[in-house]
């Protein structure tokens, strides 16, 4: 029986979890086993009822991942410490069952229509990634590569919070952190040069214990690949993504890093000319960029980011971003405030529902500010329920962040770059929200490559700053942050190819038994990355350690020159054309929103934008071209 309504967080403890999961675990395996022993024949017979096995098991498994990101605590961490085992081994267990492998292939030869071929497709290659076809010895070791890999990913990320956590500095009566909220402004902000090599070093060498896990990480998904026949991690992970190959990954990096040199040792000269007469420095350290960078933007473009984000108070940004979803999409989000309101994991939580043609469509829970110590750093979406028509269910997502807490005013004063983090995260959770995709195994981001999951988020930030936001700033400061925009794009552009290489040769193998950290000093330095000796960045990079982007962290410019060429159409339509963006935003709405998995997002963006995608528009809006 699946859960309605809205979860219960009140309810939902460590204690709770612990007790619900076993039962859960069980009458999942044996759903399960009933389904290969009825050697299902049918699409309904094996994809839903297989979906049924094992949902409520998966979404309070979600929940309890959910927890120990925004709640953390011993509790929970030892909950997902006892039970991960358990739930991989399931996991496993079903990706391997040859009687549902088989069904499935039987049932991908002969499946007309389009999104449940694709569905099927799908779960033949999932199984057969999951080492369906190993025989005992290999399949043995290949559950116990997973089983290892999931701990080592929940130590690292725990090491990465325990450490941020437990800096902090305390000078001239302030306190200063590493955490995502309060770092990057320190940085860019604070005149103290000494304060900020403290916390830059501090940043830098972030959880030691982490190398060797690193160490383990790679050589265990190098022996998983070769398990599964592959030549390295690399070509196991291409075999989900929209890239065709490792080889045109690579060329994507070599072609930005060619556009990007000569530009970015300009913006470098340029730095280092305003550090020696103006800022005082004969050098320009790591430590000293952020701030030196953000004294040439007021210099050059004669505004502050501490004047700007003034103008952008949380509740103002907010009500603008929706703004800017009905005109785009025709669809109107509503607080719920009232009794209404669903039980939330903690008091910040905000509630809201999606309703199109005024009839609610989806719902998403908003978790704004920071908790430092109990919330991973970083903002990011997930679902917690997709669309499924059969069942009537509608998508219920989730949108993190961590802004700085409100004033004693109640007031959250949003860096520019918070704002662009608040546009991004919505786009990921309008494509979940507005699918128009009833099968729920390729609804939302279900079945998107990753490489291309990317691209519906990075779209929605080319409006943070359009009139038709209704935030109010004024004409002449936003005239200078749009002119502004490109302000050292090149030198950030090699920061993001800079961790793509890395994260590519450090899985393709190529590194034999050099030390991560040394390959990645290699890159860096090509790429001109500025580090402290001692850096180990590695070894906070949850990203491809812990998250979701192991071998695909390229995923994020690959899904931008898309993002970018989605939003040239807009620009070729007419920005200030009201009725040509309205137009342009229905077929973006009904493709890229509306297909979600049920097609390659490749093919989808051809739907959308009548061609393949070039790297042009993308050149072009960055001023590289």
């Amino acid at each position: 029986m699946r859960e309605t309504g809205f979860p219960k967080w009140n309810e939902f403890t460590p204690e709770a979890a612990a007790a619900l999961l076993p039962r859960l675990l069980t009458e999942a395996e044996a759903a399960v086993a009933a389904i290969e022993a009825a050697r299902p024949a049918t699409y309904e017979a094996l994809v839903w009822a297989l979906d049924d096995a094992t949902a409520e098991l998966w979404r309070c498994w979600g929940r309890v991942a959910h927890m120990t990101s925004v709640m953390n605590s011993d509790a929970w961490r030892k909950l997902e410490e006892d039970f991960q085992p358990q739930v991989v081994a399931f996991s496993l267990r079903v990706g391997q069952s040859q009687p549902i492998y088989a069904a499935a292939k039987a049932l991908a030869a002969t499946e007309a229509e389009p999104t449940r071929k694709r569905i099927l497709d799908k779960m033949v290659q999932s199984a057969e990634l999951a080492g369906v076809a190993l025989d005992g010895g290999k399949k043995a070791r290949f559950n116990a590569i997973q089983a290892e890999l999931a701990k080592l990913a929940t130590d690292f990320s725990n090491a990465v919070l325990d450490a941020t956590k437990a800096f902090s500095l305390e000078k001239d009566g302030k306190t200063y952190t590493i955490d995502d909220a309060n770092y990057p402004q320190t940085m860019k902000h604070c005149a103290d040069r000494a304060v900020r090599e403290a916390l830059c070093r501090a940043r830098s060498t972030r959880a030691p214990e982490n190398t060797a896990r690193i160490a383990r990480i790679l050589e265990l998904r190098q022996e998983l690949a070769a398990l599964l026949g592959f030549e390295n991690y690399v070509e196991l992970s291409l075999a989900t993504k929209c890239a065709p190959s490792s080889a045109a990954v690579f060329e994507m990096i070599d072609e930005l890093d060619a556009a990007t040199k000569e530009v970015a040792q300009r913006e470098d000269a340029e730095l280092a000319a305003l550090a020696a007469q103006d800022v005082g420095l004969a050098t320009v350290e790591p430590w000293d960029r952020a701030y030196v960078a953000e004294k040439l933007r007021e210099a050059k473009y004669a505004y502050s980011e501490e004047e700007l984000k003034r103008h952008f108070e949380f509740a103002d940004v907010l009500k603008g971003l929706f703004r800017m979803a009905n005109f785009l999409f025709d669809v109107e989000v509503e607080e719920w405030t009232d009794a209404r309101k669903p039980q939330t994991w903690h008091p910040d939580v905000r509630f809201f529902a999606v309703k199109e043609d005024g009839r609610e469509t989806a719902h998403f829970y908003l978790d704004p500010y920071v908790r430092s110590g109990l919330k991973n750093g970083g903002a990011w979406m997930n679902e917690f329920r997709n669309r499924s028509d059969r069942n009537g269910e509608t998508p219920l997502s989730l949108i993190v962040l961590n802004l700085p807490l409100p004033d004693a005013d109640g007031k959250c004063q949003m860096p520019f770059r918070e704002v662009e983090t608040l546009f991004h995260e919505f786009g990921h959770a309008l494509q979940c929200m507005l699918t128009r995709v009833g099968e729920e195994g390729a609804a939302g981001i279900n079945l998107v490559e990753w490489d291309a999951v990317e691209v519906a988020s990075q779209f929605m930030e080319n409006w943070c700053l359009d009139d038709r936001t209704g935030i109010e700033v004024p004409a002449e400061l936003k005239a200078k942050v749009r002119a502004a925009k490109n302000f050292r794009a090149a030198s950030t552009c090699r920061r993001q190819l800079a961790f793509a290489k890395t994260d590519l040769v450090l899985h393709s193998g190529a590194a034999g038994s050099k030390d991560a950290n040394d390959i990645k000093r290699e890159i860096f330095t090509h790429f001109d990355y500025p580090m402290v000796p001692e850096d180990i960045f590695l070894n906070g990079f949850t990203h491809i350690f812990s998250g979701g982007y192991s071998a695909g962290y390229y995923g994020y410019k690959w899904s931008e020159v898309m993002s970018a060429d989605c939003y040239g159409a807009f620009e070729e339509a007419g920005l200030d054309d009201d009725a040509a963006i309205r137009r342009t935003g229905a077929r973006y709405r009904e493709t890229i929103l509306g297909m979600g998995g049920s097609e390659s997002a490749y093919d989808v963006f051809v739907k959308f934008r009548g061609r393949r995608p070039t790297s042009a528009a993308l050149l072009r809006q960055q001023g590289l071209a």
